[in-house]
């Protein structure tokens, strides 16, 4: 697997990393800037504008005349007319086996939000107004072990589509010419401030991302400046670039706080090294490989026969097989346990409540957690043990099985995956 950088991959664990998507992603699968606007410009328009279309688009071509080429298409379409045609070549586009592949990881890498400059279909998301900036820059809760980053169809982050949106009916706000970049950035002061907060507070993933957004460059100079960053800080940003010599990349990572995970394009012919990082970024960062780092060479012993079968279970009984791990043991209940723990020795028990399942030495019912732990104690074995139980009288509960000797009670997957980060987490990092 590709090294990833231990402080990206931190930043990634601790909620505090946006991915910032460029056109590069989708490149894959969505025409290019010189294709899109030529096909647009191939019907429906005079002569004339044909023509100057086609100039602009000659070799060679910088940003500002793609921006004018559109800005011409759109001055005869139309702004609804033009937008709609846009939205028909990508709005909706085609998703491959390469696409497929890149959504899949990108969903399942616990980024605090993705931004993208991309209107295209791939990533469903908001248009930036209150809501989405409110859900950025102050998240409800957000960790990895957050229920969209693995349970069954994945969800993933929220994602903020900061050009627009070409997939909805009519599409939605579509940023395309040097005017609608004036416009986005000098018209809705709430859309430069949102940016500057998530530059300033964030660690930033590029991920095809050319950095030849004007606007964006100077919103990231401004921040530089901000921080008065120095050469020798930790990066503000990391980005997947191809083709970045060593000379550039030490400069960027110097002056523009970016550190280059950098990879060859064989002449701009092969760009798996981009997948590659991808890869490498979802295999350090999603929840069943955190899980697995976590629990690897860990027995887990779960007393609890009765749980209907679920993807958490088994994402955690997936999680401890990886790296040569035995996977869970799991018992129908408290003796059971006992009997194994006499005999084995676990890193961690998981048991569930059992309401009244059980009794103590002078008879009287108790739970089934109350129990397991009562006699943990007395005979002294020293295993941490999580209780995983239902919502119904937690607070009691809680009191009761912590006054026992448990480190922890949860009644949600997510709550039991940060109570086992808890457990396992090296105590220098606990703070």
């Amino acid at each position: 697997m590709i090294s990833i950088p231990r402080h990206l991959v931190e930043e990634i664990h601790a909620g505090n990393c946006v991915a910032f998507v460029g056109a590069g992603f989708s490149a894959a699968g969505v025409p290019a800037w010189a294709e899109l606007l030529s096909a647009i410009a191939a019907s429906g328009v005079s002569d004339r504008t044909r023509q100057r279309v086609a100039d602009l688009l000659a070799e060679p071509r910088t940003a500002l005349d793609y921006e004018a080429a559109a800005q011409t298409l759109r001055d005869e379409l139309g702004q609804d007319d033009f937008d709609l045609r846009v939205a028909a070549r990508v709005g909706r586009p085609d998703t491959g086996e390469t696409m497929n592949r890149r959504l899949s990881l990108l969903r399942g890498i616990p980024f605090r939000a993705i931004l993208t400059t991309n209107f295209d279909g791939y990533l469903p998301g908001s248009v930036p107004g209150r809501e989405a900036y409110l859900n950025v820059l102050r998240p409800q809760a957000h960790r990895w072990w957050d229920r969209r980053f693995w349970d069954g169809d994945i969800v993933g982050s929220q994602v903020v589509k900061l050009h627009g949106d070409a997939s909805t009916e009519p599409p939605s706000e579509i940023v395309i010419t040097r005017r609608d970049y004036r416009e986005r950035l000098y018209r809705d002061p709430g859309y430069a401030t949102f940016l500057r907060s998530v530059l300033a507070t964030t660690t930033v993933l590029y991920l095809g991302f050319s950095f030849t957004d004007a606007y964006l460059n100077e919103l990231r100079s401004e921040i530089l400046a901000l921080l008065d960053y120095d050469g020798g800080d930790v990066p503000v940003a990391y980005a997947v670039v191809n083709d970045v010599g060593e000379q550039e990349a030490a400069y960027l990572r110097k002056h523009e706080g970016v550190e280059v995970l950098a990879y060859d394009s064989v002449g701009g012919t092969d760009f798996s090294g981009f997948d590659d990082y991808l890869d490498g970024v979802y295999m350090s960062t999603s929840p069943k490989h955190l899980l697995g780092r976590l629990i690897a060479g860990k027995r887990i012993l779960w007393a609890d026969s009765t749980a209907s079968p679920h993807f958490g279970r088994e994402l955690l009984n997936e999680a401890s097989r990886m790296d040569g791990g035995v996977g869970i043991d799991i018992v129908r209940g408290p003796e059971e346990a006992l009997d194994l723990l006499a005999a084995t020795r676990y890193d961690l028990v998981i048991t569930r409540w059992g309401h009244r399942q059980a009794f103590d030495a002078a008879g009287e019912r108790i739970s089934l957690a109350e129990r397991l732990l009562s006699e943990i104690r007395r005979r002294d074995i020293r295993t941490p043990a999580i209780v995983f139980a239902s919502h119904g009288h937690a607070d009691e509960n809680k009191r009761a099985v912590l006054s026992l000797g448990a480190v922890d009670y949860t009644f949600s997957w997510e709550g039991l995956f940060r109570a086992i980060e808890g457990v396992f987490q090296a105590g220098s990092v606990t703070g």
